[in-house]
């Protein structure tokens, strides 16, 4: 029999048409009331799957699952342990009701340590299913444990992550026999968000350095290690994260883009994943791109998560499993996290507890330009904080990528040292060696490239889209300051006034420098541009 927390999770939805959640879809709110009504404080992480049997869908009553309790609430608060039950019985009784009529009644029996418990008045609820899936437990497992539910693969061993890796690394190489620099560039970024240790990072890396049709680990091998150090619960998740990764590796570094390629279609059966699955990776990869590369406001990207979650409902898997490694295009799974919290939809990947201590960080940012009325156009950057906060994101992701490679340069650069100072007719390790370096020289490039790009994109959101000249007018009217407004000017379109494409990343950090220091986004300047429009229109009206 599958392990128990996997069991339990692919048995309870049969309890019940409606009220079951289960992780990593079991809403904040709800959570959040269920740990203090059922006092789960001290194993909250490993709740599976709870059942609301609240009117008003407080979840305060009801059922909870986890790998080793089942808890009741109707009111009065009942734990049972797997181990202690020594029967389950489901029970369809004729009862008189206050009115004298005959009815029936269901309820399901636990006797547990010579006392038997009576759990009813469930709403709508299946009791047969019920006991058939708690004698299930009892009767066909042999051991209990609780699983940590929020983890994410970072949190894992560094033996699953090495294998994660070397898989993603063997797809790079599938497709013509080399990894070139972009596919190098991806590796080491996703390296840095797993957070592998330094060693782990270092035989990854000769893993593929030294990559060839002869050393090659099969993806059964790699696998089986994956499986080895993954909680049972985690497996399936890993899985489909593992095949978003590799969406992304081709979406990154190939001109035509397709959610089959060979290496997927070659190994689909050892990943035993769905095409409805394969699609709610390939998804997820495409709005990941869209959130970052286009130019979508708070709303669009609500829109995009919310048709995503939906897809993953309909799919069967939870989004937050799809997003266990963290965004492809460089979030963590905590910077995912409270990027979508700033929309309010911090509890959509089931991770919120992540975000913890850095919701100060969210609240500044969401807010920084609300109040400010409409008219004055001031506030036409504050509706698109969410994805300026994960840009930057991104680039502190990236820095640390770029870190990383430096400190492993150094580590190799020291290894190459010692070797020729010490073992001169070594002549194969230093080529090895050397060619590990120009690897990470070609990559770093690459990464500092891209790290540019998003610097650029933050740059973008943080100057006018839609430049107001009767205000920059007004504040650049010395003489002395006349220099920045044709500064400004030339970088917007002549007609529209719109901002001009492909502006350099410098170009861009000196015009917000000018915009802050003219207070171009200031209510009273803004006011003041308003009132000089008005002022001219005034004037031609009587010319």
């Amino acid at each position: 029999m599958n392990n128990i927390n996997v069991y339990i999770k692919e048995s309870v939805g049969n309890i019940a048409k409606k009220g079951i959640y289960i992780a990593l879809d079991i809403p904040e709110k709800k959570l959040n009331n269920v740990i203090k009504s059922f006092n789960c404080e001290d194993y909250q992480k490993s709740i599976l799957a709870i059942y609301d049997n609240t009117t008003l869908g407080s979840a305060k009553e009801g059922l909870v699952f986890t790998g080793e309790r089942l808890l009741y609430n109707n009111g009065t608060l009942v734990e049972f342990l797997y181990k202690d039950i020594e029967s389950v019985k489901y029970i369809k009784d004729v009862v008189v009701n206050n009115s004298g009529k005959e009815e029936i009644e269901h309820f399901v029996a636990i006797k547990m340590k010579n006392k038997e418990y009576k759990l009813n008045k469930l709403g709508s609820f299946n009791y047969q299913n019920f006991a058939d899936m708690l004698n299930a437990i009892i009767n066909n497992f042999d051991s209990y444990q609780e699983e940590n539910q929020l983890k994410t693969i970072a949190e894992m061993p560094d033996e699953l992550k090495e294998a994660y890796l070397k898989i993603i690394t063997n797809m790079a190489f599938d497709n013509d026999r080399e990894i070139d620099q972009k596919e190098l560039a991806e590796l080491f970024l996703l390296m840095s968000r797993l957070d592998l240790s330094k060693d782990a990072r270092f035989d990854v890396r000769s893993y593929i350095s030294d990559i060839s049709d002869e050393s090659l680990l099969s993806v059964e091998e790699l696998l089986s290690i994956i499986k080895t150090h993954a909680e049972s619960t985690h497996y399936k998740s890993i899985i489909i994260s593992l095949i978003k990764d590799m969406i992304n590796m081709n979406f990154s570094t190939q001109s035509a883009v397709d959610k089959h390629f060979l290496f997927l279609d070659e190994h689909k059966h050892l990943f035993e994943v769905s095409d409805e699955e394969i699609d709610l990776a390939f998804n997820t990869v495409e709005n990941d791109y869209k959130m970052i590369n286009e130019n979508l406001d708070d709303e669009a990207i609500k829109k995009l998560t919310k048709d995503l979650l939906a897809k993953a409902t309909s799919v069967g898997v939870p989004l937050g499993a799809v997003y266990i490694s963290g965004s492809v295009i460089g979030m963590s799974a905590a910077g995912m996290t409270s990027g979508l919290a700033t929309l309010g939809m911090g509890g959509v990947l089931g991770l919120s507890s992540m975000a913890t201590g850095i919701g100060v960080v969210i609240l500044l940012g969401v807010g920084a330009y609300q109040g400010i009325n409409y008219i004055t156009g001031a506030n036409q950057l504050g509706k698109y904080k969410t994805r300026e906060l994960m840009l930057h994101e991104v680039i502190k992701q990236t820095q640390k990528t770029i870190s990383q490679i430096i400190d492993d340069v150094n580590y190799v650069v020291l290894m190459l040292n010692d070797t020729i100072s010490n073992h001169s007719e070594q002549q194969e390790k230093i080529i090895k060696l050397s060619k590990i370096v120009a690897h990470f020289q070609g990559a770093l490039k690459s990464i500092d490239t891209k790290n540019d790009r998003y610097q650029n994109s933050i740059n973008r959101l943080q100057t006018p889209k839609t430049l107001d000249e009767l205000r920059l007018q007004a504040l650049t009217d010395e003489p002395t300051k006349q220099p920045l407004y044709d500064f400004v000017i030339a970088n917007y379109d002549e007609k529209t006034l719109a901002l001009k494409e492909n502006i350099e990343t410098e170009t861009l950090e000196k015009m917000n420098e000018v915009f802050n220091a003219l207070g171009y986004f200031e209510v009273a300047n803004a006011l003041k541009g308003k009132a000089s429009e008005g002022l001219n229109k005034v004037k031609g009206f009587f010319k």
